[in-house]
Formats: structure tokens, sequence, C-alpha cells
């Protein structure tokens, strides 16, 4: 890779963690594209020849992170009996591995049209996770693999959010119990 483009996308990365940092911390709207730039030690005119706003910026935070996620879930085990344990631990990871990320999107999740957008755009990631969790539970031999999995699908959010939001969140714990539902 030529210097120019290894220092571009030095620099790109150096905004994107910056701006996931901030926007985490201080919150999106409260979080300036100035602000951004002087964290990150650069012109705001630097910054604007890299991004043309902040909401392409949390655009790109949200292509990474998805890309990220999606990649971790299909990567992970094919459907089979240890599928939901597989799953519920995949997701505690993530959170712990991705908190600035997962602290962003909750906390923004209603607040903009950008994420309005993204979130739709996030639906087909939501899906195959969702249908892989019912593929999990049909092959287990729950009852109502669809409702189930909504259901699973929506613990396992509930657990997420606590864990964002609360110090000493005992997400370990709380995963295990959920895991110990499943088994059979």
């Amino acid at each position: 890779m030529p210097r120019f483009q290894e220092k571009r996308e030095l620099s790109i990365n150096k905004l994107v963690e910056v701006a996931l940092r901030l926007f985490a911390s201080k919150g999106y709207e409260a979080t300036s594209i100035r602000n951004i730039a002087g964290e990150a030690g650069m012109s705001l005119g630097l910054l604007y020849n890299y991004f043309k706003s902040k909401d392409e910026l949390l655009e790109e935070i949200f292509r990474r992170s998805v890309e990220d996620i999606h990649a971790s879930f299909v990567q992970s085990p094919e459907v089979g009996g240890s599928g939901i344990e597989q799953h519920i631990r995949q997701t505690v990871k993530l959170l712990k591995e991705k908190k600035d990320f997962w602290k962003l999107l909750h906390g923004i999740r209603i607040q903009s049209e950008v994420v309005r957008q993204l979130m739709a755009e996030m639906q087909e990631q939501t899906a195959y996770i969702e249908d892989r969790i019912r593929q999990n539970l049909i092959v287990a031999g729950i009852p109502f693999p669809d409702l189930e999995a909504k259901l699973l699908f929506a613990s396992i959010d509930g657990m997420a959010s606590h864990f964002l939001l609360y110090d000493n969140y005992p997400i370990d714990d709380v995963a295990s119990l959920l895991i110990m539902k499943y088994k059979k």
C-alpha cells in the first residue's frame, strides 16, 4: 500500500475511533465535529477531507460495527443443539469488546433520522440472527420456535441494555441463567 494511502487509512481509523468514544461518552447530539477533530489532533478542514458531515462519520461507525458483528455471527458454529448457548455467549463477548458502539447505539436509537435509516439497514442482519436463533430452537425441540426466538432476542436485547446502563451488572450470570432456560 502506498504511504499516502496508509496515512489516509490511519487518519480515518483515528477519526472513527475518536468519534465513537466521544459519541458514546458525551452523546451524539452533544458532540461537535470540531470536538472530534480536536480530540483526533487534526484540523477541521482535514477532517472534512475524509467525512462530509458528522452523520457520514456516524454511518461509517455503524457500517464497520455491523460488519464486525455480522462476521462474528456468521463465523459461529452451524445450527445445532448448542447454538443458543453459543449465540448468547457470542453476544456477551461482543458487548464487552465493543461496549462504546453499543452505548452509542442504545443512546441514540430513537433520536436521529440518520440512526432510524441505519437501523432500517440493520434489519437484514437482525433478521439473519433471529432466524439462526429460531433454527436452534427448532433443533433443541423448543415449542413455538418463532415466538420463542422473538422472546429470546428481546431478552438478549434487555440484558445488553442493562449491561450498558448499570455498572457492575452481572451479565455473565444473567447470560448463564438464560442459557440454562434453553438447555434440555
